[in-house]
């Protein structure tokens, strides 16, 4: 595998990061696509075949599985934030349709993530980096509305939920900034996959996830596809963007989630996006071109990656 170029701007870490994002836009559909079993148990089964996948990838590299002690709180920080976002998204779900999900927290999560930074961090952030961040509000905002303008969506349970699990993220992606100072994101990312599989567990037994017989070929499709394809790549790619250039300007990225999960809903489920959702993902695509070459730094920022991606 090739060797990311040390420049975080880099065309190629761009590349990268827009197909790590495509990836997690394809989670909504498939997610839809097998939303008749429990989602409990789709998120239990997703995050230990993750941590399973990143065996071989640390016997390849020769890394330990071992952790330094000064990592153990960052870690287990970050897998008890993924699997309170994943139960509050799951909550969300169970309280109507998850078609605002895909807009929602990808674009608040950014918000959330610069204003913990600048807050609790000290960050300063430059007008070109603000200005991108308020065009990518107004593009979810626009696309959560629709062509009726209907304000009152922001008032349902199912969002309020949403709200509170683009928090978490947004703390989760400071967590991992921290932990990875010390360690490497494929061993970062083993840890919190599978003590997030530890923490779902008591959650899902009651939906008892091990009568892996009465699962159909959908649902192990999505768990393949949620498990290696939205997490393994997906995920790795975006904790080490957190590494490389900061937990609040990786979040800058995630505005292109939505857009993507339009144009594979089009493509796959056959989904007609309105002229509200054209619109909002393309002020999306321009707040991340926007604040991708913002220059202003970033605390969190640790030094340029030496893996191999």
């Amino acid at each position: 595998m090739k060797k990311l170029q040390d420049e975080s701007h880099s065309s190629l870490f761009i590349f990268f990061m827009i197909l790590a994002m495509v990836s997690w836009g394809g989670s909504w559909v498939t997610a839809r696509w097998a939303s008749s079993y429990p989602p409990v148990v789709t998120a239990l089964w997703r995050f230990l075949l993750s941590a399973l996948s990143f065996l071989p990838i640390l016997w390849v590299r020769k890394e330990s599985l071992a952790l330094p002690r000064k990592v153990w709180l960052w870690v287990g920080a970050s897998a008890v934030a993924l699997g309170v976002y994943n139960l509050l998204f799951l909550s969300a779900m169970q309280h109507g349709p998850g078609g605002y999900g895909g807009v929602l927290v990808p674009t608040l999560n950014p918000q959330f993530a610069f204003l913990i930074a600048v807050i609790f961090l000290g960050m300063k952030v430059g007008k070109a980096a603000l200005g991108g961040l308020c065009l990518g509000l107004a593009g979810g905002i626009l696309q959560i509305v629709g062509p009726q303008f209907q304000f009152q969506a922001f008032l349902q349970p199912q969002n309020l939920l949403l709200v509170a699990a683009a928090l978490v993220y947004a703390i989760l992606t400071q967590f991992s900034a921290q932990a990875q100072k010390e360690i490497s994101v494929f061993r970062y990312t083993f840890w919190t996959a599978l003590l997030c599989t530890l923490f779902l567990t008591p959650f899902a037994w009651s939906s008892a996830p091990w009568m892996v017989s009465s699962f159909g070929g959908d649902f192990w499709i999505n768990v393949l596809y949620l498990a290696l394809a939205a997490g393994t790549f997906g995920t790795t790619l975006y904790f080490e963007a957190a590494r490389r250039v900061g937990g609040a300007r990786a979040s800058s990225f995630a505005f292109l989630v939505p857009v993507s999960a339009l144009v594979l809903a089009f493509l796959i489920l056959g989904e007609q996006p309105t002229w509200t959702s054209i619109v909002g993902g393309a002020l999306s695509v321009a707040a991340v071109i926007i604040i991708s070459r913002s220059k202003k730094g970033d605390p969190t920022k640790t030094q340029r990656a030496s893996q191999e991606l």
